[in-house]
């Protein structure tokens, strides 16, 4: 796994595929980092994008969208016991849908 990055001072260049990005940090300007920045961590490498170009927002959306559907495919996915509990009328209306 890649180390965490401090600060970009510089935008990288390439194209950086949505499948080969394992994670993703928001650097805002500030005293210490002069420029915003995508961090982009890589399978092989840490990339620094520009948030303002098109194909950064476009890959962004992309990252989005897959964290999104990750998270409700792993909803899905948790044992029973970390469910909230639920109420009585849609007990029942469960138990009429659920077949084992």
């Amino acid at each position: 796994m890649q180390r965490d990055v401090q600060c970009c001072m510089l935008y990288s260049h390439g194209k950086v595929r949505t499948k080969d990005v394992l994670r993703f940090e928001v650097q805002t300007e500030g005293p210490d980092c002069r420029i915003q920045a995508i961090i982009l961590y890589t399978k092989k490498a840490v990339k620094c994008a520009d948030p303002s170009d098109r194909k950064v927002k476009r890959l962004l959306r992309k990252l989005l969208q897959r964290q999104r559907t990750k998270a409700h495919r792993t909803m899905w996915l948790l044992p029973h016991d970390n469910l909230p509990a639920m109420s009585e009328d849609k007990k029942d209306n469960w138990a009429a849908l659920h077949v084992e």
